[in-house]
Order: structure tokens, then C-alpha cells, then sequence
């Protein structure tokens, strides 16, 4: 069996590149590419470079913030569970994590880890 901090890891590699990049990456077009998206074609049409930036930022914190909310309700609702299995054996992911809400937004937390589109944008 994995070790529990191996088990979050996974987990949390998954819900960053998995979820977290696949909806963050949408915004990270090109404000040319985004302009052409049937339904954007008014919020980017005229937009600078200055307002994509900020508009990256606030995805981002969207997506932070949903990620939070979603497993809250595994923290607050015991009858919800997340479980890891292997070879029959189950773990509750929030009985191993001290605030499994906050690991993918914490300092040095799963979206900074393991976010490939965050790393992207530092390079």
C-alpha cells in the first residue's frame, strides 16, 4: 500500500492536471484565438494584454475556489466520501489530510506542485 502522503500526491496531481489545467487552459489562448469563441467574441475582441493577464488571475481563482467549495463537502458531509483502494483496502482521503479542502491551494499545495499550465506560464 502507498504511503498516505503518496496517496495525496496522486490524488492531487490528478485533480491539478486533470481538472484544474484542463479548465485553466481555455484562457491562456491567445486573446486572437479567444476573440473567435462563439459567445466571447464581445469580452475579447477588444481586450489588452493588461486585462488578459488579470482575467488569467481571476480564472484562476475561480477554479481555486471551486476546487475548495467541492471538497469541503467531503469535509463537512461525512456521509460523502472520497476513497482510495488498493488491493481491497480503502482509505478516506479526508481522514488523511489535515484540511483536504485546502491542499490544492495552499503554499507550496497541489495546483503550485503539479499544475503543468502554471509551470508553463513561469517559464
Amino acid at each position: 500500500m502507498k504511503s498516505n502522503k503518496e496517496i495525496l500526491d496522486h490524488f492531487g496531481n490528478l485533480l491539478a492536471c486533470e481538472v484544474f489545467d484542463s479548465q485553466y487552459r481555455f484562457i491562456l489562448n491567445e486573446i486572437s484565438d479567444l476573440s473567435q469563441t462563439d459567445g466571447y467574441t464581445n469580452l475579447f475582441q477588444k481586450m489588452n494584454e493588461v486585462q488578459k493577464k488579470e482575467i488569467e488571475n481571476y480564472t484562476r481563482e475561480i477554479l481555486e475556489g471551486a476546487l475548495f467549495d467541492f471538497l469541503r463537502i467531503f469535509e463537512e458531509y461525512p456521509e460523502f466520501k472520497i476513497v482510495y483502494e488498493e488491493n481491497g483496502e480503502q482509505i478516506d482521503l479526508n481522514k488523511i489530510s489535515e484540511m483536504l479542502k485546502a491542499e490544492p491551494i495552499i503554499d507550496n499545495g497541489w495546483i503550485k506542485r503539479f499544475s503543468k499550465e502554471l509551470k508553463n506560464e513561469s517559464l
